[in-house]
């Protein structure tokens, strides 16, 4: 439901941390959306996991209900269960062929912010690979996902275009955060 990251070096060692990137500006627009956990707009929690996705489901035509939709308080709240359940709906929307098309763009758009994210992540970091997880990845979403950040690295980046993009398999994505987590070398 956030963002977080990891840098691997040149030679194939972990760092050793995970650093959460949730609260990494990304949209300077004083009028973007804000975070429950930051006193900031912007913030790249908002744009590239769940929360994104359930920010963009109106927009998507999927069929909420009232508590689910992006001006409902329990949506501007800190748990995470609305937005769990919001996805839900986003994913059985990508299943319909009625919805589908209007229900991709969701992951359209959350593509072409991960582009743009990628590109800006790239002026400090020498980024070679992208590992894409999380429960907003599952099924055919990610994959547009992947696809539209591709897009905007060949269009707008191009000198970045090389960039590789890597997922899991599907039962992973929803959990290899934490995976990734607990895989972490003991600190001493």
């Amino acid at each position: 439901s956030s963002e977080g990251s990891g840098y691997v070096y040149g030679d194939g060692s972990l760092t050793g941390w995970i650093n959460e990137n949730a609260y990494n500006p990304f949209d300077l627009n004083p009028e973007a959306p804000g975070n429950v956990w930051s006193p900031h707009r912007g913030d790249a929690a908002v744009y590239l996991g769940q929360r994104a996705a359930t920010r963009l489901a109106k927009k998507g035509g999927v069929d909420l209900p009232e508590e689910m939709m992006p001006e409902h308080p329990k949506m501007h709240a800190a748990s995470h269960v609305p937005h769990a359940q919001c996805l839900k709906k986003i994913q059985a929307a990508m299943k319909d062929p009625k919805t589908e098309p209007q229900a991709r763009k969701i992951y359209e758009t959350i593509g072409v912010y991960m582009g743009y994210a990628i590109a800006q992540y790239c002026e400090y970091l020498p980024i070679k690979n992208v590992l894409i997880l999380g429960r907003v990845t599952t099924g055919h979403g990610g994959n547009i996902m992947m696809e539209w950040a591709k897009k905007v690295l060949v269009a707008d980046f191009p000198e970045l275009s090389d960039i590789k993009f890597h997922t899991p398999s599907e039962h992973m994505k929803r959990v290899g955060q934490c995976v990734a987590a607990a895989a972490l070398p003991e600190l001493k």
